[in-house]
């Protein structure tokens, strides 16, 4: 059976770098094997791995194509960047270098952050050009925060441009973050210039990404100090303003780090699943995990949404509750009731259209339940507080006091997603929801998307319910791989 959501065998998916050449998506990643030091030592020495797919599902794992260098060398990690083709006919790989442990490439007891190239003729195969690392212009950004530069030719000023994860120098920690800039004419000789974009809001602007979509231009960033989530603007022209949507992000907390290319007419914005700490619903969130993406289409008015890609939805052929499940009907005035279904598979996709009545207090879809619906998870619409959300219960570990449900934390708070349900031409969502393992990716009118880390698997009920109000399930489908 395929995997859906790519892991490689030796390792975990951490940053991606998606190219588009030929038709095709070249998914660089950081290739984390989780052989740090101690438990929270992530990202040791990633090399850059290569997938190649058309769809985001078949895939080609041309493992390592970027190694790290030795203990002498500045990277002895690689981290995130970007690929570009050059003038000269040759591909471009500008990368993240950090060595974490030579006191060579530290200051003051930290390390330093450094931008390094590579070329290739083919994409697979790269030779490092080490001359040519470069750091920070301490005239204006510090130099411990300088990384996953990504390189695009600018048309209006004719010259390639650089945007930086950086900071500026002097500013404070907690939001002295801004997306950097250099300047090239040949790829090679790169002059620092005032920030791209500084908007004073947070610690740092990983990942930055830029593209332009029909008359508009994004930019795109993730950000761990507010929330740990990936972040877009927009704007008319290039050198900006630059103005955030209402709803300025693509998914919730289980999604990082997103960076996005176009193959054909179709862009994808590639991210990673973070597991949790002990394979635990109640362990910390890790950094890196599992390949995830999401399609980009455009809205008449600009705004970004998100959908599931063809190839995630075509290889659902199986169905396997075909006249099984008739519609639903679920009336309840006052507290909550449900509709319990057995059968839950491991890895499936649902389908339903859920129909909702005025006033509803809540609703949704429970998953992985046991018969009485008590324990399991919970994909829920909240019409009074425009959001959907994500639950379980048991929340945390069982402990002997009353307080230790969590009963403080009315749903899983990283995972919440705003929903305007005025906007409905309907009261009614579509709902598609993609399970495998321990991974659960809803995806509401091919618009929004809510992914969360799901790790019991051994329960096998799941079904809908509502809370002071009523609802009509309809059209509900259950789909195997094939």
């Amino acid at each position: 059976m395929k995997n859906i959501f790519y892991k490689p065998g030796d390792g975990w998916v951490g940053d991606t770098i998606p190219f588009a050449h030929d038709g095709k998506f070249y998914i660089f990643y950081l290739h984390d094997e989780r052989k740090g030091n101690t438990e929270d030592e992530y990202g040791y020495r990633t090399s850059w791995n290569l997938l190649i797919t058309e769809d985001g599902v078949n895939i080609e794992d041309c493992k390592v194509v970027l190694p790290v260098g030795g203990y002498d060398d500045a990277d002895y990690a690689c981290y995130t960047g970007s690929v570009i083709e050059g003038n000269d006919s040759k591909f471009h790989m500008f990368y993240t270098a950090q060595n974490n442990y030579n006191p060579k490439y530290h200051r003051n007891g930290r390390p330093l952050q450094y931008v390094a190239h590579a070329i290739s003729e083919d994409l697979i195969h790269w030779e490092k050009l080490p001359e040519l690392t470069f750091g920070a212009d301490e005239s204006i950004y510090e130099p411990f925060d300088w990384r996953d530069p990504f390189v695009f030719y600018n048309e209006e000023e004719e010259c390639f441009d650089m945007l930086l994860a950086a900071r500026l120098q002097g500013a404070s920690e907690k939001n002295g973050g801004c997306v950097g800039l250099c300047r090239s004419y040949d790829l090679i000789h790169w002059k620092a210039m005032q920030p791209f974009y500084n908007p004073k809001s947070y610690m740092t602007h990983e990942c930055p990404d830029l593209f332009k979509m029909g008359d508009k231009w994004y930019l795109i960033y993730s950000t761990f100090s507010e929330k740990f989530v990936t972040h877009y603007r927009m704007a008319d022209k290039i050198s900006g303003p630059w103005t955030a949507p209402i709803e300025d992000t693509f998914d919730a907390r289980a999604f990082y780090a997103a960076k996005t290319a176009q193959a054909k007419d179709v862009r994808m914005a590639f991210a990673w699943v973070p597991t949790k700490r002990g394979d635990s619903d109640f362990g910390q969130y890790e950094w890196g995990g599992n390949l995830i993406a999401h399609e980009i289409k455009q809205d008449k008015d600009g705004k970004l949404k998100v959908k599931p890609s063809n190839g995630l939805t075509n290889i659902f052929e199986k169905e396997i509750t075909a006249n099984n499940i008739e519609d639903i009907e679920i009336k309840n005035n006052e507290g909550e009731k449900v509709y319990v279904i057995e059968g839950m598979k491991e890895t499936c996709l649902i389908e339903a259209t859920i129909e909702f009545c005025e006033g509803s207090r809540a609703f949704g879809i429970g998953l992985r339940q046991d018969k009485d619906f008590a324990n399991g998870y919970y994909l829920r619409f909240e019409p009074f507080y425009n959001r959907i959300v994500a639950d379980m219960w048991p929340r945390r570990i069982s402990g002997v006091n009353q307080w230790y449900v969590d009963g403080d934390k009315p749903f899983m708070v990283e995972l919440e997603r705003p929903f305007d349900y005025k906007a409905l031409e309907e009261n009614k969502v579509n709902i598609k929801v993609f399970v495998e393992g321990s991974i659960i990716c809803l995806y509401v009118n091919d618009t929004v998307a809510l992914t969360m880390r799901a790790y019991s698997t051994e329960r096998k009920y799941w079904g809908f319910f509502v809370k002071d109000g009523s609802i009509r399930v309809c059209d509900i489908h259950m789909y195997e791989t094939k």
